[in-house]
C-alpha cells in the first residue's frame, strides 16, 4: 500500500512539474520585460515649452558645431565634427531623484543613434576650447545634484558625429523616472 501511494505522489509531482515550470518560465519573463521598459526608451514625445518632463521645462539653450576650422582653430578628421549641445532645465517642483540615471543621446532622420562622449573627454575638449571657463556639467554630475525648486541649470553634452548628420538631428533625454518615455529636443545646428 506504501509503495502505491509514494508511486502516485511521484506521478503527481511529475504531472505539476510542467506547470510550475510554466509558471517560473511567466514569472522570469515579466520580470524581463518590466526591466527592458525600464532601460530603454520605447517611446517619445516632442518637448512642449510650458509642459513639464522629469519636474523641470527644458529647452535647447545653445549648439555648436566644431571641426570644420571655422568656429575654432580645432579641425578633425574626414568627416567628423564635435557638436556641443547645451540644454537648460529650469526646476518646476522639487526634482528629488526624478533625475536618477539620466541619458541624452543624438538621433538623426535615418534612425542612427549617438551617445556623448565620457566625463573626462568632455571635461578635457571643454578646457581647450576656453581654459577660462569653468565646464558645465554632464548629464549624469547633474542629475546628482538637481537645482532646487525655481533654479535653473544648464547640462552640456559633447557628440562626435559625421558632418552630413549635423542638419537632421533630435536630442533624446530621459531619465529612470521617466523611461520608457523620452523627450524629444529639435537641434538647429548653425
Amino acid at each position: 500500500m506504501a509503495f502505491r501511494s509514494e508511486r502516485r505522489l511521484r506521478l503527481l509531482s511529475l504531472c505539476t512539474l510542467p506547470v510550475l515550470l510554466a509558471m517560473s518560465y511567466g514569472v522570469f519573463a515579466w520580470r524581463n520585460i518590466e526591466e527592458y521598459t525600464k532601460r530603454n526608451e520605447l517611446s517619445s514625445h516632442e518637448n512642449i515649452p510650458q509642459q513639464p518632463f522629469a519636474g523641470a521645462l527644458w529647452r535647447v539653450e545653445q549648439v555648436r558645431l566644431i571641426g570644420d576650422g571655422r568656429d575654432t582653430k580645432v579641425t578633425f578628421p574626414g568627416e567628423r565634427r564635435l557638436l556641443i549641445v547645451r540644454l537648460a532645465a529650469r526646476a518646476r517642483s522639487t526634482i528629488g531623484d526624478a533625475w536618477f540615471d539620466c541619458r541624452i543621446s543624438l538621433t538623426d532622420r535615418s534612425g542612427r543613434v549617438w551617445a556623448p562622449l565620457d566625463f573626462i573627454s568632455s571635461d578635457t575638449i571643454s578646457r581647450t576650447l576656453d581654459p577660462q571657463a569653468k565646464p558645465v556639467e554632464g548629464c549624469s554630475a547633474a542629475s546628482r545634484q538637481p537645482p532646487a525648486e525655481g533654479a535653473e541649470m544648464e547640462i552640456e553634452e559633447k557628440f562626435v558625429i559625421p558632418a552630413t548628420a549635423a542638419q537632421s538631428l533630435r536630442a533624446s533625454l530621459s531619465f529612470a523616472s521617466t523611461r520608457p518615455e523620452a523627450l524629444l529636443l529639435p537641434l538647429v545646428v548653425p
